[in-house]
């Protein structure tokens, strides 16, 4: 099971109008500069779109299956079962690269192999190149082509696998292609899946499509600079389900509208997490000070006691304690 809802994004030799893959930071970020600071130089991090669409993602099933494949992984290879227990349970890096290790030990990228084979071979034949793909995988590129086929979309050669960025959530990503069909007013964001399930991934597949309709910007690794964003269909977008080996493709309307609403409730969970100072220590408790008691404590003369009497029973603050208290100093002051 590869993640059924993110599209694989291989970097790209610069050739033919394809676009290089530019600079990312170890967590993955493109590095590309602000398009609102026109002749900007400097490059910022600019979180995924895909890592952006899952902040409210449910994502229980999957870490479930990722530890189990990696808990499998370990039987499979006796070296990283070696490795892990030399390391200590601090150190996070080697233990990570072990775990990674074991679910691919465990077959588990097959699945997103094969999908990002899928999506090159659709990609190029998009781009008007003649492709040999073999079988059994030429019959999920032929259900693609007749599927583009029967909704009469097609393909805009120039704006495929292209990088955009959304100042507002400072968000960037790769749209997979924009399609056009005489049948829709405007040209829409679309984007092939090829994972089994897309039951679960409807949500963030709608906000990745939204944050890529909304775009601000688009990127020109071929020349370095910002282009324009075409005009695109903001409120329906579009998926071609092609799952790896079942030779059948489903085109799908995505609510684009949805989408960002949902975006922005993402964006809100974002902002949250970075939220500190949630809670502190608590102060010991101390009693409180009854200033009542202190005067009786402090009077020097039956008078004065009788007096404090007098003048807090009218204020219904005199209890049977202060009474004991008035005693006590009563036979103080005899003494």
């Amino acid at each position: 099971m590869s993640d059924p809802f993110d599209t694989p994004n291989a970097a790209a030799p610069a050739a033919g109008g394809v676009q290089p893959d530019p600079k990312r930071d170890r967590w993955g970020r493109y590095l590309l500069p602000d398009p609102g600071e026109p002749g900007a130089t400097s490059t910022l991090p600019w979180t995924r779109a895909t890592t952006f669409a899952k902040s409210i993602s449910d994502t229980f099933g999957l870490t479930k299956w990722q530890l189990r494949m990696a808990l499998k992984g370990i039987t499979m290879r006796p070296d990283l079962y070696a490795r892990a227990s030399a390391a200590t349970i601090d150190d996070k890096q080697v233990l990570d690269q072990v775990a990674e290790a074991a679910k691919e030990a465990a077959a588990s990228s097959s699945g997103a192999n094969l999908g990002s084979a899928l999506h090159q071979f659709s990609e190029r034949l998009d781009r008007g190149e003649q492709v040999h793909v073999p079988p059994p995988w030429d019959a999920d590129i032929a259900a693609y082509q007749k599927a583009l086929t029967d909704h009469a979309i097609d393909v805009d050669a120039d704006l495929i696998e292209r990088i955009i960025v959304v100042r507002q959530h400072h968000v960037a990503g790769t749209l997979d292609r924009i399609y056009k069909s005489r049948r829709w007013r405007l040209p829409r964001i679309g984007d092939l899946k090829t994972g089994k399930d897309l039951t679960h991934g409807w949500m963030e597949i709608a906000v990745q499509l939204a944050l890529y309709a909304n775009a601000d910007a688009m990127w020109n690794g071929l020349t370095d600079r910002y282009e324009p964003m075409p005009e695109v269909d903001r409120e329906v977008g579009v998926v071609i389900h092609l799952p790896v080996g079942k030779a059948t493709a489903t085109v799908y309307e995505v609510d684009l509208t949805a989408g960002w609403e949902i975006a922005q409730v993402c964006a809100d969970v974002r902002e949250l997490r970075t939220r500190r100072n949630l809670a502190k220590p608590a102060a010991i408790a101390t009693p409180t000070v009854d200033a009542l008691l202190e005067q009786i404590e402090q009077a020097a003369t039956d008078n004065a006691l009788t007096a404090l009497w007098q003048q807090a029973t009218g204020r219904g603050e005199w209890t049977d304690m202060h009474t004991a208290a008035a005693k006590a100093r009563k036979a103080a002051l005899t003494s």
